[in-house]
């Protein structure tokens, strides 16, 4: 399930009495500060606070209209019914999705995001040998916690509203809808393909018109999940994954220490290059690390295969002292044969830098110079959309151009039929540099391995779709779990359903969404469930720390 409903109390299109009389008494205090009640008649009163209520239910009605996520396909932008649980051999706190009500005898195994510790919920005798085997058994069961309440822009999506063409369905805007499978309940899901265009995801990108079509910033950053976050090293390794993150040198004895703690140093202010690798396997330094499309809100699934993510961002704050003339800390990316450097020398000059197997000799691609040289600073390079990005404290200062550098559609697919992972590095020379906060995070990848009865997807690699003039594609953030375009928001295992409002529509296309199904765009989480008072006590207290616009 994929639906959004109206919080408890709350029709669909409107509030109850209750909660709008609380929000009326609200403000009420508020007005009597500035006019003393005495001076205004019991009669007046009574009419401003009708008049008030009558206002709240209409902008409920019809402009703010509040939902609940009950379900994770949106996760992790959005949260349904979760837990919020700590690794015991990282650290990383992290949302798992809740089922009320399991199977008599089934247990959850929980996933680290980070490092991939596995936690099985049951006890120590009820191993199941079907099931992912777990590296250990959780100490105190999961608290659950009611999915984010939402605000949504109520009006509907049928043209410019008020003159304002920026209200209009844009693409990457998370959308609430009428499923098309029956038009009563309600989806959310992001906006990916807008009329008249031809969709297809390939390699997990989307391509618009045969063009790979780069995200927004806001919407981008929604959709960074981190990976690997060294502030958080693993203590073990993961064996029931054969899974453990860390940096490892490349050449032994160049300048790195500390590769265990959470502040990599390089001190070869008189030596060479030094480089250190990502890597992943228990037992091997020289292979890349994995870098697949886990999601700890899902429950690891044996019978589904990890993709492999080419779209990364590597960061790290970097402090530089007693460099030399020529030092520099470099940050470095791969993506099939081409190879990116984001280099940062001593005198603040920041390069962006490119060579490919066929090519190794490097080109300067852009450069940028920092205001304070000196100063700590956040570098980040990141290969996204077909671009390469070089950040500062997080702005982009430096960015390839198409004509430098572009994905075609054929070249996504054969990197799809032989996926390899990117190899991430760090190198320096010539400089004694800390690194704090390295961070590791990868883009959204939308798959395409749809398991429909009879037929392919909709808008999957090898089967783009076509949408009409009045036609949206809309895909849930979490693409492994989302019942969305690409199942004509069926089950995946069950061919498309279309309901009796839309099957007397005669140009009518599974895998879309008319316009006049649009409710309106989710913007606020005013509301991200619940806190424990106590340990041991109910959750009560409101995760306001949580609340945050939607992007």
């Amino acid at each position: 399930m994929s639906n959004v409903r109206p919080p408890a109390g709350v029709r669909q299109g409107g509030a109850s009495a209750r909660d709008a009389g609380v929000t009326a008494r609200q403000a009420g205090t508020g007005a009597r500060g500035t006019r003393p009640a005495a001076r205004e008649p019991w009669w007046e009163q009574a009419a401003s606070f009708i008049s008030f209520f009558i206002y709240l239910l209409i902008l409920k009605s019809f402009f703010l209209p509040l939902f609940i996520i009950p379900t994770g396909s949106m996760a992790a932008t959005l949260c349904g019914a979760h837990a919020v649980h700590t690794c015991p051999n990282c650290g990383v706190e992290y949302a798992i999705g809740y089922v009320e009500q399991w199977p008599p005898g089934y247990q959850p195994v929980v996933q680290c995001p980070n490092c991939r510790w596995r936690e099985y919920g049951g006890g120590r005798g009820t191993l199941d040998p079907r099931r992912p085997q777990p590296d250990g058994f959780l100490a105190t069961p999961l608290r659950p916690s009611a999915g984010d309440r939402i605000f949504v822009h109520g009006w509907y999506f049928d043209g410019p509203v008020m003159g304002l063409d920026d209200l209009k369905p844009q693409r990457w805007d998370v959308v609430v809808f009428k499923v098309p499978t029956d038009g009563e309940q309600n989806y959310i899901k992001r906006l990916i393909g807008l009329p008249n265009e031809k969709i297809e995801l390939i390699n997990g990108d989307v391509f618009k018109d045969g063009r790979l079509e780069p995200k927004t910033a806001d919407a981008q950053r929604s959709l960074w999940f981190p990976y690997y976050d060294h502030d958080y090293p693993p203590q073990q390794t993961a064996r029931s994954a054969a899974y453990h993150p860390r940096w490892a040198p490349v050449t032994p004895s160049v300048g790195w220490s500390d590769l265990k703690t959470r502040v990599l140093r390089f001190d070869g202010s008189q030596s060479g290059r030094g480089e250190i690798q990502f890597v992943t396997n228990p037992e091997a330094t020289t292979a890349p690390g994995k870098v697949e499309d886990v999601y700890a809100y899902n429950e690891p699934a044996p019978e589904r295969a990890l993709n492999t993510v080419a779209d990364v961002r590597l960061s790290a704050e970097l402090n530089l002292a007693r460099c030399a003339q020529d030092g520099y800390v470099e940050l470095c990316l791969s993506r099939g044969e081409h190879r990116f450097y984001a280099r940062l020398g001593g005198d603040g000059r920041i390069a962006l830098e490119h060579e490919t197997d066929a090519a190794p000799r490097r080109q300067l691609w852009g450069e940028h110079r920092l205001e304070k040289p000196g100063q700590p600073v956040r570098l980040g390079l990141c290969h996204v959309d077909g671009a390469v990005v070089v950040e500062i404290n997080g702005q982009p200062v430096i960015e390839s151009s198409r004509t430098e550098y572009e994905i075609a559609p054929e070249l996504a697919r054969a990197q799809a039929a032989h996926p390899t992972p990117p190899t991430i590095r760090i190198a320096a020379a010539g400089v004694t540099a800390t690194l704090r906060h390295v961070l590791i995070e990868r883009d959204v990848y939308y798959t395409s391995d749809v398991r429909l009865a009879g037929r392919p997807g909709f808008g999957v690699a090898g089967d783009p779709i076509q949408l009409g003039p009045d036609e949206y594609y809309l895909l849930g953030d979490n693409s492994p779990n989302s019942r969305d375009a690409r199942f004509a928001f069926s089950r995946s295992d069950r061919p498309p359903v279309i309901g009796p409002h839309l099957t007397a529509r005669k140009d009518y296309h599974p895998g879309t969404v008319p316009g006049d199904q649009l409710i309106g765009r989710a913007f606020f989480v005013y509301w991200p469930g619940f806190l424990p008072l106590t340990s041991s006590g109910p959750n009560v207290l409101p995760d306001l720390g949580r609340a945050r616009w939607i992007r």
